[in-house]
């Protein structure tokens, strides 16, 4: 399957208290997690469902809300290269609709300077 379909999203993962947050850029969404991956990946299942409910109910209109201007100056603030993870959109999230969905969607994730320092990193 071509990825000339996908959709590309920007995530901005950092250390809050305890938890990690994932905060999805062009969508404005969070998700939280004891790890980078736990925030990370339950962010990019969200993200699933909310283009699934935005493709089968025709309310691509709505679909983009971008995150705040400080949280895209915190994210463009990254010093490492972004993390491209990419997922194929499961297939039972097309058959319930003849909807058009993309079949592939690229998550780039970078990890705040707050989190770096929290892990050792300069």
């Amino acid at each position: 399957m071509s990825r000339s379909a996908s959709m590309v999203f920007n995530i901005l993962v950092k250390k809050e208290d305890e938890l990690f947050v994932a905060h999805c850029m062009e969508l404005d969404i969070l998700a939280t997690g004891n790890s980078i991956n736990e925030a990370a990946d339950d962010l990019i299942d969200l993200i699933v469902a909310h283009l699934k409910y935005a493709f089968i109910n025709d309310n691509l209109d709505h679909l983009y809300r971008p995150a705040p201007p400080e949280v895209w100056e915190e994210f463009y603030g990254c010093k490492e290269e972004p993390e491209e993870r990419a997922i194929e959109v499961p297939v039972s999230a097309t058959e319930e609709s003849s909807t058009f969905m993309p079949p592939w969607i690229v998550a780039k994730m970078c990890k705040s300077e707050a989190e770096c320092h929290v892990q050792g990193r300069s």
